[in-house]
């Protein structure tokens, strides 16, 4: 919980100060939003995730732990005795937690209480809990004790052989979802391809003779819902193959984790910021070899404004060609095609005033 507290207080305090960078406007830290969130419960996640990696392994070790009291008890010690005796021994992630029985029968608290004491620090695990439970009730009742802890532990064994066993056969489900994310991944940038060509439309067009209306086509807009979608994507599946897999969301945090770094980078490589928009048509025509292509476009800001002197950077194979815009943001180039026959990418790169943006075409060459 204190944990939790932290977070919530780096999450409000960093969308304090980008509030204040962005003059309190809301629509303007809108982008930062998710990215804040993510950064303010990070340490959260990380303390969850450790915790129940731990206890994962402490419900592990706990068969062990029972099948030698178990063992003990049969053979005449009591159960007191048998716990100090088991904290001398190794049980990985559950050792301190025997220290800790021990070193309370030491200083004279009965074992029902010790035991209580364990299961309300184990309050994370219902495994332990119940199980746990059931032992103290069979030595409150004078039972046959060694025989429950016996049962316990089989029963506990064979729980953990059925969860790695589901956890086995998921990795083949795990693989889908990863594959699916990534194919979103792949969508996204296809669209934010697809869709930058149209940034350069004026708001009125007319198409087959009809004229229609469009509103301008804000590119960083875009670029934002995208980032958005990756996040939201990668947070729900994430958390869903940690549900499904392992019984737990926490568990989905790896997972979580991961698709954010590979869909964050994936972003930031593919999709970059454009803050001029450059509208070439791409050529549909077969070329020949050697051929000399003539290269038109135009350059934009981001509110369709033509932008005058912009210098435009085109490069096919190891040629660079340099041109600049006229007063109405259009560029002329010609190009010489490779003379070897296939399919060639040609990168058209402009900048003006510290403001840069880039796009691609390719040409057929035959």
């Amino acid at each position: 919980m204190k944990m939790l507290h932290i977070s919530i207080g780096i999450s409000g305090l960093s969308l304090l100060v980008v509030l204040a960078l962005k003059g309190f406007s809301l629509s303007a830290a809108l982008p930062f939003i998710p990215l804040i969130i993510i950064m303010g419960f990070t340490p959260f996640f990380i303390h969850r995730y450790i915790r129940y990696s731990k206890i994962q392994l402490m419900e592990t070790a706990f068969p062990d732990f029972l099948r030698m009291l178990s063992e003990a008890h049969r053979s005449g010690i009591n159960l007191p005795q048998a716990t100090v005796n088991a904290s001398k021994m190794d049980y990985g992630a559950l050792s301190p937690e025997i220290k800790k029985m021990s070193a309370q029968i030491s200083w004279g608290i009965p074992f029902p209480k010790v035991l209580k004491l364990f299961s309300n620090r184990m309050g994370d695990s219902k495994f332990l809990r119940r199980s746990s439970a059931i032992i103290l009730e069979a030595f409150r009742s004078g039972g046959d004790v060694a025989e429950v802890m016996s049962s316990v532990a089989d029963s506990s064994r064979l729980i953990k052989e059925l969860e790695a066993d589901r956890a086995s056969k998921f990795n083949q489900q795990l693989v889908i979802m990863y594959a699916i994310y990534f194919i979103f991944i792949v969508i996204i940038i296809a669209l934010n391809r697809i869709l930058l060509p149209m940034f350069s439309l004026t708001g009125a067009q007319d198409i087959g003779g009809v004229g229609l209306t469009m509103g301008n086509l804000d590119p960083t807009v875009y670029r934002t819902l995208f980032f958005h979608m990756i996040i939201m994507q990668a947070i729900f599946s994430g958390l869903l193959a940690g549900q499904v897999g392992e019984g737990s969301i926490v568990a989905g945090l790896k997972h979580l984790m991961i698709m954010l770094t590979v869909g964050t980078l994936a972003f930031m490589m593919f999709i970059p910021t454009q803050q001029l928009v450059i509208s070439v048509e791409e050529p549909y025509e077969v070329f020949q070899s050697g051929a000399l292509m003539d290269l038109t476009g135009t350059v934009l800001s981001t509110d369709n404004m033509p932008l005058q002197d912009a210098e435009v950077r085109m490069t096919i194979n190891s040629a660079t060609y340099v041109t600049r815009t006229d007063n109405i943001g259009l560029f002329y180039q010609k190009i010489i095609l490779p003379s070897t026959a296939g399919r060639y990418k040609i990168k058209i790169e402009a900048s003006v005033d510290n403001e840069k943006g880039e796009t691609s075409i390719e040409v057929t060459v035959g």
